[in-house]
C-alpha cells in the first residue's frame, strides 16, 4: 500500500509529495520495509497524486519482483496483482469479488507458498479439499486463480502456468426454485403496508409492482421520477466499496439504462414521500450531508437516512425480513418480491417482451428461461383446447 505526505514546494514554485511504499516486515532486523519517492506534480489534485503513487507503486512492484523472483511468495505476488492490475483496471464490484474468493480460502491455503513452485498438483488438490468440505464459489475461485497465474505469465514472474492442467471445478447445479408470492400471498402483503414505515414501505412496493432490484431502487434518484408518464428511469445503481468503505453509483446489472412503469397510485405516494424528503432536508440545514460525487456535488437519492445520507445496501433486505417476521408473512428473500411482479404478470398473460424491458433482462430468452416453469398450467390449459373438438 502506498501513501503520502506533502513537502515543500520545488525551486519555481510546483508542489512535491514524499511517496512511501510499504512491502511488508523484515523478520531479522526487526523493521518495515518501505520505498520512499519525492515527486513534483503540476497540482496537487486528487487524480495527479493518485496517479503519481499508482506509477511509484508499480515501479517498487516490477523492481521487488526483478530482484527476487524465485523467492515472491503468492501472498506477496497477489498484493502486488491487487495493486498493480485489480485496483487499478477492474470495476469496484470485480475487486470486492475478488477479494471475497481471496479471504474465501485461496489465501489460507497457498499463503507463504513460493509462487514457482506451485503445481498443477496443488491447485487440483486445493480444489478437491474445497469440494470435500462444501465450500461455495468454486467457479468464482477459479477464475480468481486463473487470473493470478496468467498476469504471473504476462510479467514474466513464472515460466509456466499452473492453471493450464487444472479443469473448471464440476459443481452440480442446485434446481432451486424461484420463490415468490402467489396471489392470495400478495393481498396478504399489501393488506399489512400501511402499518409499515414509509420508506420500507415504497422500496417494497417497486419491487412488487415494478420489479426492481434492490441496489436498482437504492440508486433511485429524484430527476429520475417522471409523474407525467407513470415511470422512473433506472439507469445507476447504489454500490458500496468494501475497501474504501465509501458509496457510489455504478451501473445497472446489463449496463442499460431503461424506463420502468409504474402504477399511477404509487408514482403519486412516492410524489408524496418526496414532499416530505424535500421539507426534512429543509428543515435539517447543514445537518443534512447527502451522498457526493466525484466533482463534489450532492446526489439527489430518493431513499436516505434522516441526514440524508444513503443507509447500507443490507439495510433494505435487513428491514423486509423484520417485516415478514412481525406481521407473519410467508418466507420470502426481498428478491423474491422481484419473483412476484414477474409471476404475477405472466399469470394474467402480459406479453412476454413487455415482462423482459420492465426486468431489464438482456433479452427475452432470459426471461422465458427464467420463468418458464410459471407457464406449465397455461400449456395445460392449452392442450385442453383440443377437448372442444375431440
Amino acid at each position: 500500500m502506498a501513501s503520502y505526505r506533502e513537502l515543500e514546494p520545488s525551486k519555481n514554485g510546483k508542489p512535491r509529495i514524499k511517496i512511501t511504499v510499504e512491502l511488508g516486515y523484515d523478520e531479522e532486523k526487526g523493521k518495515r520495509i518501505r520505498k520512499y519517492k519525492n515527486v513534483t506534480l503540476n497540482s496537487l489534485s486528487d487524480r495527479a497524486i493518485k496517479k503519481a503513487m499508482t506509477e511509484f507503486e508499480i515501479e517498487v512492484a516490477n523492481t521487488e519482483i526483478e530482484n527476487d523472483l524465485e523467492n515472491i511468495t503468492f501472498e506477496q505476488f497477489v498484493q502486488r496483482w491487487m495493486d498493480v492490475y485489480v485496483r487499478v483496471d477492474l470495476a469496484v464490484k470485480s475487486r470486492n469479488s475478488y477479494e471475497s474468493c481471496l479471504q474465501g480460502g485461496i489465501l489460507k491455503y497457498f499463503n507463504n507458498m513460493k509462487l514457482s513452485k506451485i503445481k498443477t498438483f496443488h491447485i487440483v488438490k486445493f480444489f478437491k479439499e474445497e469440494k470435500e468440505q462444501g465450500k461455495r464459489n468454486l467457479n468464482g475461485k477459479y477464475m480468481v486463480l486463473k487470473s493470478i497465474f496468467s498476469k504471473a505469465i504476462d510479467w514474466g514472474v513464472i515460466q509456466e502456468n499452473p492453471m493450464k492442467g487444472v479443469k473448471r471445478p464440476y459443481v452440480e447445479k442446485r434446481n432451486r426454485e424461484i420463490q415468490f408470492y402467489n396471489e392470495s400471498q400478495l393481498r396478504q402483503l399489501l393488506s399489512i403496508l400501511d402499518q409499515v414505515y414509509p420508506k420500507h414501505r415504497l422500496q417494497i412496493k417497486l419491487a412488487v409492482f415494478g420489479g426492481l432490484r434492490m441496489t436498482e431502487i437504492a440508486g433511485i434518484r429524484l430527476e429520475c421520477l417522471d409523474y407525467t408518464n407513470n415511470s422512473i428511469l433506472i439507469d445507476k445503481t447504489l454500490q458500496y466499496d468494501k475497501e474504501t468503505k465509501h458509496f457510489f453509483l455504478g451501473y445497472t446489472k446489463t449496463k442499460k439504462s431503461r424506463n420502468v412503469f409504474i402504477p399511477e397510485s404509487l408514482m403519486q405516494e412516492i410524489k408524496e414521500y418526496e414532499k416530505g424528503l424535500k421539507k426534512l432536508k429543509l428543515k435539517s440545514g447543514e445537518l443534512w450531508t447527502p451522498m457526493l460525487d466525484n466533482e463534489n456535488n450532492p446526489i439527489n437519492l430518493l431513499f436516505v437516512k434522516t441526514n440524508g445520507f444513503p443507509s447500507h445496501l443490507d439495510s433494505m433486505s435487513n428491514r423486509w425480513k423484520e417485516i415478514v417476521a412481525r406481521f407473519n408473512l410467508p418466507i420470502l428473500t426481498f428478491h423474491g418480491l422481484r419473483h412476484t411482479y414477474a409471476s404475477y404478470m405472466i399469470s394474467k398473460n402480459v406479453n412476454f417482451k413487455i415482462i423482459q424491458e420492465q426486468l431489464g433482462h438482456v433479452d427475452i430468452k432470459q426471461t422465458l428461461n427464467t420463468y418458464s416453469h410459471l407457464t406449465e398450467r397455461d400449456k395445460i390449459k392449452a392442450s385442453d383446447l383440443f377437448d372442444e373438438i375431440l
